[in-house]
């Protein structure tokens, strides 16, 4: 068999394969040509919506009491699914070979981790259609959300590409064309214009240079982000930073909930399904608080107390969490928590996006309007010059 999975090194990859039950032959990086020489413009490898219709397919021939053997070679055959083709395969080979579905997923490298996590929570309390579902409801919402996301953007988007055109426009074509009617006055011009006639000279004989040096920067922060201390340099960056800490937070609580509810509720003990809880967190300062809590969580010490000594929980939710302590119902209370902080996270996109077009029209008429001032300073200054 053979396929592509996660990893930090070579090493690491054998010994992934390893823990799996297979005896690796060979392992070396996927990604190659142009995009290992530009990884910035590698996106994901599969489409969310391929993944979201394979979950349903599958609950739903589970749900028919097929086999997972059977049912995975039904996804197989399924135009929907092209693109998601290769790693099934992987996925139904390894199923074959005698893992679970979980290791299987992982295996294929196509799944992300909290997919995989909640599979094998689901494996491991014996009710996988069930989850299946769940999860394809979660992935459905989630999808909604990026759907609305982008069409949102489209506007702000082209307004942006617009501007852009405009002012490199002036830039590199109009303000060289008076570049001589000034030369002739003889007198310096205004700081404004002479300013604006050197970054457009700049920009028309090095427009090459900006574009290296743009790509550069890209690769460098590329290649930074992928440092354990950069990340959660950045990541505490983002919490701190207004109006978008709020979403960060929010949306991180709302994923944190969802996975922690789902495993309890397939019998994961709390201090496992916290540490698996906390592998699934995109934004290292909360990923780092709930494993801390994972490892310092004694017996009988309530969980939401544990989680207020990390100082990133609201206290709403830790509130909340206290609540599904009490009354036994933590797996419940968590996934209503989610519920809340998920409408939550489409009002402040809502609103972001409502306030970032204004902002943006805004700022951009600004840079215009000035690169216009600056030629018509110029222009109405032309007899002083000449003077």
């Amino acid at each position: 068999m053979s396929g592509t999975l996660d990893a930090a090194s070579q090493a690491d990859a054998v010994a992934q394969i390893r823990k799996l039950g297979h005896l690796p032959l060979s392992a070396s990086e996927a990604n190659g040509g142009w995009r290992r020489l530009l990884p910035v413009l590698s996106g994901p490898r599969h489409r969310s919506s391929s993944m979201l219709f394979a979950t349903q397919e599958l609950a739903a021939l589970l749900g028919a009491r097929l086999p997972l053997d059977r049912a995975l070679a039904i996804l197989l055959e399924l135009d929907e699914l092209r693109d998601l083709r290769k790693p099934l395969a992987i996925v139904l080979s390894s199923v074959r070979d005698g893992l679970n579905l979980a290791d299987a997923l992982q295996a294929s490298g196509a799944f992300p981790a909290a997919y995989v996590t909640i599979v094998r929570a689901a494996e491991h309390g014996g009710n996988l259609e069930d989850t299946l579902k769940r999860l394809a409801d979660y992935l459905a919402r989630a999808s909604a959300i990026r759907a609305a996301v982008v069409s949102a953007l489209i506007y702000p988007a082209v307004l942006l590409v617009l501007s852009g055109v405009s002012v490199l426009l002036i830039l590199m074509f109009v303000l060289p064309e008076f570049a001589p009617l000034f030369q002739q006055a003889g007198k310096p011009l205004p700081p404004s214009t002479a300013a604006a006639l050197a970054i457009g000279e700049f920009l028309a004989g090095y427009w090459w240079l900006v574009v290296i040096a743009l790509a550069a920067a890209a690769l460098l922060f590329r290649s930074a982000a992928r440092t354990p201390a950069y990340r959660r340099w950045w990541d505490r960056t983002v919490l701190k930073v207004p109006i978008i800490s709020d979403l960060a937070r929010k949306t991180e609580i709302e994923r944190f909930c969802r996975i922690l509810g789902t495993l309890l509720g397939n019998g994961v003990p709390l201090s496992q399904a916290l540490l698996l809880a906390g592998d699934t967190l995109s934004n290292s300062v909360f990923a780092d608080a709930v494993r801390a809590t994972a490892s310092g969580l004694k017996e009988g010490q309530p969980l939401a107390n544990r989680l207020r000594r990390t100082g990133v929980f609201p206290s709403l939710s830790l509130d909340l969490i206290r609540v599904g302590e009490e009354t036994g119902a933590l797996d419940d209370m968590l996934l209503k928590q989610a519920e809340l902080y998920e409408q939550e996270v489409r009002h402040n996109i809502d609103r972001l996006l409502a306030l970032a077009v204004p902002v943006m029209t805004v700022v951009m008429g600004m840079v215009v309007a000035g690169l216009i001032g600056s030629i018509l300073v110029a222009i109405l200054s032309i007899n002083d010059l000449a003077t």
